[in-house]
């Protein structure tokens, strides 16, 4: 009995990860400025902490933390982990716990896009992190790869015929507080369907068979189209 408490514990412990940063170490974390819904994001209104993260991997198009502190004391911030949006390195990201296709609590991704309707493009050179997801689906398979939604016609393809995928936010969707997601947009892949909404908001509109057949670059154009046809500029990040 003893012996199976302490592999609680450990186990415990370990799930925990990082709960404080010696003081001789606050000078290893990294400043951050965290937006704890959408609405703060949209308006600039970051939370009110002396924050740092500490690194435990990272891309040109994410990071993924091993917590967010006090970089006066050191203490875990557990609240701040629930917050929508994260600015890093004069860079924004989403945090991907706001996601169901892509759910990953600690990790977040760049904004390709930014605006009424913001967009973070994922191809098979993205890290493996925007690749899979922790929710499982049926048949017990956690961390399913997206190259298997294709079934689900999430797909775009580029000039080349290349596929990849639009993890799609729309800012002015905004879901109630539910567990660990405050009151926010939540960021899914983009199907026909919300490009057929997103046309019809811009007055736009094409064949059914020219919408299945359409170009990744031709999306991205009217996205940010739309942005600019709701007042708000996109910022975008592509080429």
């Amino acid at each position: 009995m003893k012996k199976a408490l302490l592999i609680l514990c450990l186990l415990s412990l370990m799930s925990c990860g990082v709960s404080k940063v010696p003081t001789d170490e606050l000078h290893t974390l990294d400043s951050v400025t965290l937006y704890e819904t959408t609405d703060d994001y949209l308006n600039k209104k970051p939370m009110a902490l002396d924050a740092g993260v500490l690194i435990k991997d990272q891309s040109d198009q994410h990071i993924t933390i091993k917590g967010i502190f006090d970089k006066k004391t050191g203490e875990k911030l557990k609240k701040a982990i629930s917050a929508w949006a994260m600015e890093y390195r004069d860079n924004n990201y989403f945090n991907l716990g706001y996601s169901t296709d892509i759910n990953h609590w600690n990790s977040y991704a760049k904004f390709d896009i930014e605006g009424k309707y913001s967009a973070i493009i994922i191809d098979d050179n993205s890290p493996y992190i925007l690749k899979t997801t922790s929710n499982t689906y049926g048949g017990g398979l956690a961390g399913s790869l997206i190259a298997e939604s294709v079934k689900w016609n999430k797909n775009w393809k580029d000039k080349d015929g290349v596929k990849k995928k639009i993890l799609f936010i729309d800012t002015q969707d905004i879901s109630p507080k539910m567990l660990n997601r405050n009151a926010s947009s939540h960021g899914n892949y983009l199907t026909r369907k919300q490009f057929e909404n997103l046309m019809a908001e811009i007055d736009m509109s094409l064949p059914e068979e020219k919408i299945k057949d359409i170009e990744f670059e031709k999306v991205i154009e009217i996205i940010e189209t739309a942005n600019k046809e709701s007042g708000e500029e996109a910022i975008s990040a592509q080429p």
